[in-house]
């Protein structure tokens, strides 16, 4: 169905593409290499996902635009970490000046589909909260038009996760789900503290993307700020204990999400396994599985 109305890029009246908040390739990689070939909404857990997100947001134009950044991106960092099951501690890809412009679509498109959901549920917000978000939505926009040459206090961060190796955590009081959260799905979540927002948060698989808006201390995040025209992305980074301890909080709303399974869709799950056992045994999902047992323990993954 062909929708018109404004970009809310560019700013034209034009018809409207209906666009990925997170871009294509990642949902089809997730699925490919679940158990089960599908996805699960947490808005609505008892229905398979064919797709994720999408809004009537860009034009045909600035749609091209984020499409001629998504495909280095996909090439020289999703798909060699994503496939990749044997992950040197220290490897780093490589990246031109598309990353952060790639980097600057995605935080942009998140947080206007966000604060979108959350009016439309009638989540409110402090005005010095909405107005630093603006501020934070504003420079993105003019990045991604070429109107400012960098992204200023706005930054970009990016870390590429796979299973713990170690931790100085006490297991106890980690969630038995960590390395399948960490690893696998796609989550957009806004993270706030003391009524002021810190940054948007993208999880896509494997990789996590941070655009901030109000980090007091940028200093703290080492080796994950996204630079303008060439970096690396991967090897020694250094992140506050407090991003590990926002990460564990999220990890743990998954098997809240999980109680809410009905019996009919617990039983699709498993006759979906049952009927394709090659690919569930060689999936993404079960390496995971596999890593929080390694790390948890039988009893604690598989306890209800």
């Amino acid at each position: 169905m062909t929708t018109t109305g404004t970009c809310q890029l560019c700013g034209k009246d034009a018809v409207l593409e209906e666009s990925h908040i997170v871009p294509k390739f990642v949902i089809r990689h997730q699925k490919k290499t679940s158990a089960t070939g599908y996805m699960r909404s947490n808005k609505a857990v008892n229905l398979r996902a064919q797709d994720g997100h999408k809004e009537h947001m860009l034009c045909g134009a600035c749609e091209d635009l984020f499409n001629e950044w998504e495909t280095p991106f996909s090439n020289h960092i999703y798909y060699p970490w994503a496939s990749d099951q044997k992950h040197q501690s220290l490897c780093e890809l490589s990246y031109g000046a598309w990353m952060l412009k790639f980097a600057v679509s995605v935080s942009w498109r998140a947080l206007t589909w966000y604060m979108k959901k959350a009016s439309d549920e009638q989540v409110s917000f402090s005005k010095e909260m909405v107005a630093e978000i603006d501020k934070a939505l504003s420079t993105w926009k003019r990045f991604l038009l070429g109107e400012l040459p960098h992204p200023d206090k706005y930054q970009q961060h990016m870390i590429l996760l796979d299973a713990i190796e170690r931790t100085t955590y006490d297991s106890d009081v980690l969630p038995s789900n960590l390395n399948r959260f960490l690893t696998r799905g796609i989550y957009i979540n806004l993270a706030h503290s003391d009524g002021k927002p810190q940054f948007i948060y993208t999880k896509m698989g494997k990789v996590s993307l941070l655009g901030f808006i109000g980090i007091k201390y940028p200093r703290q995040w080492v080796g994950t700020k996204l630079h303008v025209k060439e970096g690396v992305v991967g090897g020694d980074i250094s992140l506050p204990s407090q991003f590990m301890d926002y990460l564990i909080e999220l990890a743990k709303t998954v098997p809240e999400l999980q109680k809410k399974l009905s019996e009919r869709q617990i039983d699709v799950i498993k006759r979906t396994i049952d009927g394709n056992q090659d690919r569930a045994s060689t999936s993404e999902t079960y390496r995971m599985m596999a890593a929080d047992i390694d790390m948890f323990g039988e009893s604690r993954v598989f306890s209800k």
